[in-house]
This record gives structure tokens, sequence and C-alpha cells, in this order.
């Protein structure tokens, strides 16, 4: 999440004119690596490998599982979307009673926000009420949750098989990915019949994680040095790559979890952080273009981008934490609610 959010920052600089592409781009990428592709993808694995290793028993239901992403991932998206349309509203950038109405919106265009589809079918010119909460990230995420009871029982029965044909498949998309228009409207690396993948894969991982040697994090170390370090650009940066640094990511960090195991203080920080990650990822990219927009074309010095980036900072977590304040009150009473109705 590091990765993305700071990507954001430093990016929309150079979208909102406050710095030139060639004078930032060293801070994200290079000749063979992007840290917001590997970083989209280190998270679709690690979300993989999460469920499965959480749903790895006899308790699993379906119901309970749908239940819970809705509670945790839609009321959250909900509250923000309330309050950011009000926003747009009380700023005139929507105008009622037709706030939308340069979009030629159908009838069933506001089902994508009533699912946090919305911003994902937007990135392919798909009429929707998108304000670019979540941007298309999460209504991929969305996707791979629907379909993860039915890859949980194929990871399950069958975890070679599963990952060889999810490569096979994989391998012959981003091959033949191009040949499809009406895929091929948005880049490879946001589009959910390509990352599909990295969540297959982090599932499968989790079957075999205890398989894995720590000594494995030296290799990881050792493969993305490389592709750190390697000045001429190499074939299939936007597929291949991609997923060869992630799993290597993935490997150094696994290498690391029993040495980071024994600092309870740091792993109190890094859970209260994984707390509110969520809430702070759908907050983010909205204060950075708002705060970006204040210093539209101005000359920033390296000062006052680190104070705007400070201020970002400050301000995305102040609204995280009153977004995490309303959900849990939110979710209090449909518990509640859930309770009587039972009784």
């Amino acid at each position: 999440m590091f990765a993305i959010v700071f990507y954001h920052m430093v990016f929309t600089l150079y979208l909102y004119g406050i710095r030139q592409h060639d004078s930032i781009k060293f801070l994200f990428s290079n000749a063979n690596m992007h840290i917001a592709k590997v970083g989209v993808s280190l998270f679709f694995i690690l979300s993989g490998c999460g469920l499965m290793m959480s749903s790895d028993n006899d308790r699993f239901r379906i119901k309970d599982f749908y239940k819970k992403r809705f509670i945790k991932i839609l009321i959250p998206f909900y509250v923000v979307y309330v309050f950011y349309f009000a926003y747009h509203i009380v700023t005139g950038h929507l105008t009622l009673p037709h706030p939308f109405a340069e979009r030629h919106l159908k009838p069933y265009s506001f089902l994508f926000t009533v699912f946090g589809m919305d911003s994902y079918v937007d990135s392919f010119g798909i009429p929707s009420c998108s304000l670019g909460i979540g941007e298309w990230f999460l209504g991929c995420l969305i996707m791979m949750y629907v379909l993860f009871p039915l890859l949980r029982i194929l990871i399950m029965k069958r975890p070679y098989m599963t990952i060889a044909v999810a490569t096979i498949y994989y391998a012959l998309m981003i091959n033949k990915y191009y040949n499809f228009k009406v895929l091929s409207t948005v880049p490879m690396f946001t589009n959910f019949t390509i990352k599909i993948y990295d969540f297959i894969l982090g599932m499968f991982i989790a079957r075999i994680l205890t398989k894995i040697p720590s000594k494995a994090a030296i290799l990881g170390l050792i493969i993305n040095l490389f592709f750190a370090i390697y000045p001429k650009e190499l074939p299939g940066i936007d597929n291949f790559q991609i997923v060869i640094q992630s799993v290597a990511a993935f490997l150094a960090f696994y290498g690391l979890e029993t040495f980071l195991a024994k600092r309870e203080k740091f792993n109190a920080v890094v859970s209260k952080m994984c707390e509110y990650s969520y809430e702070y990822f759908l907050i983010h990219h909205s204060v950075i273009i708002y705060m970006h927009m204040k210093g539209m074309n101005t000359d920033f010095s390296n000062g006052d981008i680190l104070l705007l980036f400070i201020t970002e900072i400050v301000l995305t977590t102040t609204l995280t934490f009153c977004l995490k304040f309303m959900t849990r009150q939110i979710e209090k009473l449909l518990i509640k609610a859930a309770k009587n109705k039972t009784e």
C-alpha cells in the first residue's frame, strides 16, 4: 500500500504541472521496474494468500464470507461516496438535479456504484456514477472476491493442476491481449482478466507456504536487485516481469517473518496500520488530487513538495480515523438489527 500511495503522490505532481515527468520518474520506475505495478500485483498476491490462509478449514461458509466482505468493503465505500458526492455538489463540480447528465447514464449505471464497481467499469468507457473512489482497483478486487469460493475449491482439491491451468491461461492472455479490443482499452496491469492470475498465485502460495524455505528470501532479493540495477529494458515489463518481481518481493518479506515476529512493538504498529489501511486507500487519492490542484502549474521547491506530502498524509490519516469510526458504528447497528430480527 505504501508503494501505491507514494506513486500516486509523486505522479500527480506531473499530472498537475508541478514537476516534469522526467524529473520524478526515477522515484518510481527504471528500465525494468515500476513501483506501482509491482505494488498492485503484490497486493493481489497477498490478498489471495491471506484469504486462503484464513479460510483453510472446514468452517468456511460462502454466505458468511460474502457477508463479511460486504461489511468490510462496501460500507466504507458507501460512506466515502456519500460525503465525496456532497463535497462535489457544494463545490459546484456536480450540479443537481442531474449531476451526471453529461455521462449519458443508463438505467443500470448506478448499480455499478452499489456493487463498488463504478470506477472499474468507468475505465472501460461504460457509463457510471463513478467519483473515482477506490479507482479501478476496488472493482477488480471485488470480482476476485466473488470468484474466491470457487477458486478455493479448485486450489484445495487440485492445487498444482489449478496453478498450471492458470499459468497457461495467463501466458495466452498476455500474448493475445491486444487482439481483444474490448479488453485492451485499458492497460494490461489494470485488467481483471490479467490480474486474476496474481490472486490465484497468492492462493496457491498459501497452500505451499510451509514448503518454502526461509532462505528463498535471498533468491528474492537477488532477483529484484537484478531488475533494479540492470540498465537496459528487458522484454515483458507489463506481464511476466511484474509477476516475477512481485513473487520475489513476497519471498524477501517472507524470509524476514521469523525476525520480525519477535519485534512485538513493531508488530503492534504494523497491525494498527493494517487495521486502517483499506479506509486510507479509499480516501488518499481524493485528498492527493484536492491538494495538488491547489498548487497546479506552480513551481514548487523540494521543501514545498515535502510539506505538501506531509499535509496530505496528515489530512488523509485524520479522515481515515473519522471514516473508521463511522463504519464501526454502522456495523454495530447492522449487527444489532440482525440480532433483533433473529430474536
